[in-house]
């Protein structure tokens, strides 16, 4: 999970993923689809719409379609539900509202309806697809039905776009600038930077160099390339620049990066630690 943009691909017809992460972690991202997580033990803190959430144990976060969000473990004994579930589930009574607040501070709801989806979901009995959607359908009526709730806005032009500028980021690091971006969002540059900020809770630049760190890495495990060509090849431009962010960002210098890292984008927190090199762990999953 770490791009701008997730897919997902469900199988057999289903329209529910569901899955259990150890101590996870991942880059600002958004989906077609909507999300539930649900602390089941341990810390998260979670930045979305703007703005951060510290979870504990119990507590539960609905991102809606299309919600740019972050999480990251606050210590690698943190355990997560995750649900993820195409939206046509809930349009029928959802099309247009949502809720007011991701933060549920009683989540109990959605750890249940977790255990069920996951036990039909792994089984596969007669008509399984139709309970799956059926219990989020119901976990969902009693959330919107005991939680304030809000209009959805539909996505709009600049909202469209800026989800596809972090892609083009995403696919571009290693040249982009914040004047290519200022000319695919058509903004002043200053504007953008300052939109930027309060929709991610990160600098532009920032960004860019978190998705430049990111492919380096890839580069550097592959064993294949040497520091000065892995340089070039993520737009450092010289092999002193290239060491002085690399260690900045992960803690490491390059060459002395353990097997085991796993980079992950911070926002501005202090829960939060860019020199984790404890990757998360998928627990248990429906597929």
């Amino acid at each position: 999970m770490d791009t701008a943009r997730e897919k997902w691909v469900y199988a057999n017809g289903e329209k529910i993923w569901v899955g259990k992460y150890r101590n996870s972690k991942n880059m600002l991202h958004w989906h077609d689809e909507c999300e539930l997580i649900f602390v089941e033990r341990g810390k998260m803190t979670v930045f979305t719409s703007g703005k951060n959430y510290d979870m504990s144990q119990g507590n539960a976060m609905f991102f809606d379609s299309r919600s740019l969000h972050q999480m990251t473990s606050v210590d690698e004994s943190t355990l997560l539900l995750v649900m993820v579930f195409d939206r046509s589930i809930i349009n029928e009574f959802a099309v247009d509202i949502t809720l007011a607040s991701p933060f549920i501070e009683c989540g109990e709801a959605v750890s249940d309806a977790y255990r069920i989806i996951l036990d039909e979901l792994k089984n596969k009995q007669s008509m399984y697809n139709i309970v799956t959607s059926g219990t989020i359908a119901n976990l969902m009526v009693k959330l919107f039905r005991s939680l304030p709730t809000a209009h959805k806005k539909p996505v709009d032009g600049i909202d469209d776009k800026f989800a596809n500028l972090l892609c083009e980021i995403e696919s571009n690091a290693e040249y982009y600038t914040l004047d290519d971006a200022a000319k695919f969002m058509n903004m002043n540059a200053s504007y953008l930077s300052r939109m930027f900020s309060e929709k991610t809770g990160v600098h532009l630049i920032y960004y860019i160099n978190c998705m430049r760190i990111q492919k380096a890495i890839k580069l550097i495990k592959t064993g294949n390339y040497s520091m000065t060509e892995i340089s070039a090849r993520c737009g450092f431009g010289t092999i002193r620049n290239f060491n002085d962010i690399f260690k900045k960002y992960t803690g490491y210098a390059p060459s002395a990066l353990p097997k085991n890292y796993v980079f992950h984008a911070t926002i501005d927190h202090p829960n939060f630690s860019k020199h984790d090199p404890h990757g998360f762990e998928l627990v248990e999953s429906s597929s």
